[in-house]
Formats: structure tokens, C-alpha cells, sequence
């Protein structure tokens, strides 16, 4: 009989990260307090991210009787504003984790505090955000914007349970099978 080895090199077990798209741009909202919908320019959080970009707290439900159970780590923009956020490393942090990756909270939503003289009428009467304060994002069920989702979720498990697969290594015999018979 062969044998098949195989050895794990490498473990990262300090990554417990939430990856998500935190402001869609130009997406029109009507799930905010303006009848006529409410929509997010690029660039509008830009101040927020480079005064203190690492410092925004993401919060659960935007529940702000609650420590916060993460921070933000990096930013980045595509069709809209995405953010990195490492989860807190206690029993509250494990809970949203889990939450997050079996789809219990699936989307994102920003508190955040506009620039009146920064906001304007587009086209269509929705308010147009160009300028605002982010204060906070918070994992939600649903989000006021539809591309507000969570992306990714990266959390590495110990290292007992990652080799738990491979304590009783199936026996797997790799002999060339024989050869078809021929008509």
C-alpha cells in the first residue's frame, strides 16, 4: 500500500477579520428619513477615513450601549466604500464571527453625520451625501443600501481543531487500478 503524506507548514490563528462593502456609491435608498431616497457620492467619507481611518469602530445593530466588537484596519474603494475591520478577541468577538459567517448578519450600515452645506438635490430630488462624518459602521440583518454586505469573514480556528481531520488518516489504497477488458 502507498502512502499519501501531507504536513500543514504554516498557521495563521490571530486573523479574526470582517471584509464589506460599507457605502455602495450611487445606490439610491429610500430606508432613510428622506421620502425622496438618499444617495452616497464617492469620496464623501474621504476626511473620515484619513483623520482617523483606523480608528472607526464597527459596532453590532448600531448599538452604542455596547463596546464596540471590532475596528477598522484598512479602507479601500471600488463601486463603493470597503473596509477591513479586526473583530475583538473575547467571547462577544466569537459570537458576531459566527454570526457573520453562518449569515445571521449579513449586511452593513454606516452611522454617519452629514455636511449640510456638502449635501445637494440630484436629478431625481434623492439627497446626494458628498461630505459626511463617519462615525461608525455597524453589522445589520438588513442595511439601508442593498451592495452594503459583508464580503468576506476570515477567522482562523485553533490548531487542535484544524488537525482534527487528519488524527486518523483515512487508508486509501493508490494502486493503478487494472485494465478494462476489451470486446
Amino acid at each position: 500500500m502507498n502512502r499519501l503524506d501531507m504536513e500543514i507548514r504554516d498557521v495563521t490563528v490571530a486573523r479574526r477579520e470582517i471584509v464589506g462593502r460599507v457605502a455602495p456609491y450611487d445606490e439610491t435608498s429610500y430606508l432613510t428619513g428622506d421620502p425622496r431616497g438618499e444617495r452616497l457620492r464617492r469620496g464623501c467619507f474621504a476626511t473620515s477615513i484619513r483623520q482617523r481611518g483606523d480608528r472607526i469602530p464597527l459596532c453590532v445593530g448600531h448599538n452604542h450601549g455596547e463596546p464596540a466588537v471590532g475596528m477598522s484596519r484598512q479602507w479601500s474603494e471600488d463601486d463603493g466604500l470597503v473596509g477591513l475591520f479586526e473583530v475583538r478577541a473575547n467571547e462577544r468577538g466569537d459570537k458576531v464571527l459566527e454570526d457573520v459567517r453562518d449569515g445571521y448578519l449579513p449586511a452593513l450600515s454606516v452611522g454617519f453625520a452629514p455636511i449640510p452645506s456638502r449635501a445637494r438635490r440630484g436629478r431625481d430630488g434623492a439627497l446626494e451625501i458628498t461630505e459626511a462624518v463617519l462615525k461608525e459602521v455597524s453589522l445589520v440583518v438588513v442595511g439601508a443600501y442593498d451592495g452594503a454586505q459583508v464580503l468576506a469573514v476570515r477567522s482562523a480556528q485553533d490548531l487542535d481543531t484544524l488537525l482534527a481531520p487528519f488524527a486518523n488518516p483515512p487508508r486509501v489504497d493508490l494502486t493503478p487500478f487494472p485494465t478494462p477488458w476489451r470486446l
